[in-house]
């Protein structure tokens, strides 16, 4: 399978990221109060990351919303959740590999057929790799310098089973979304 990763690279960050967004270039204001809030998430549409994230923001208890006083606006927001589905996504070329690869090897069509499946499934797999650098990209230039840090997370985690180890709950993707003061000390 290492072959195909070779054969057929998805969006890179990199590529997303040229032309930066505008997002990036705009500065925090430092009339901002960048206060403390609580952790947030947004659940995924899915158990892939190429359904991506709704495009709203995270649900918060505080008021006004820690968007509003951490500068991240409605278009700053919709782009990066657009980005991620897009570095989850599989690219074209991706799609003909999964569909041709079987042909290729002479697998029969029942055995084609899931051979077919399984390399989709392996691709879409591999797709946490972009969508995590891609978050790194837009935490140091975007979500720092507001005091704020984004993980991709799946789960979550019931911790409160009595029977055995934490099981999953569901297996969809999530971002979380916390306060990280900035290094600079002003946050």
């Amino acid at each position: 399978m290492g072959h195909v990763k070779n054969i057929a690279p998805g969006k890179t960050p990199a590529k997303l990221l040229t032309p930066p967004p505008s997002s990036f270039t705009r500065p925090p204001p430092p009339t901002l109060p960048y206060g403390q809030f609580p952790d947030m998430e947004l659940i995924g549409k899915g158990t892939t990351l190429d359904l991506g994230f709704p495009y709203i923001a995270p649900a918060c208890p505080m008021l006004p919303h820690p968007f509003v006083t951490h500068d991240v606006n409605e278009d700053d927001w919709r782009q990066f959740l657009h980005d991620i589905r897009i570095a989850g996504s599989l690219s074209p070329m991706n799609r003909v590999v999964a569909n041709v690869f079987p042909i290729l090897f002479g697998f029969g069509i029942i055995i084609g057929l899931f051979a077919t499946l399984g390399i989709d499934n392996y691709m879409r797999r591999k797709k946490k790799g972009p969508v995590t650098q891609l978050i790194d990209h837009w935490n140091h230039l975007f979500f720092h310098p507001r005091c704020m840090h984004i993980t991709l997370e799946k789960g979550p985690r019931d911790r409160h089973s009595r029977r055995g180890p934490p099981r999953t709950i569901d297996k969809n993707w999530r971002l979380a979304i916390s306060f990280r003061p900035h290094m600079s000390g002003w946050c």
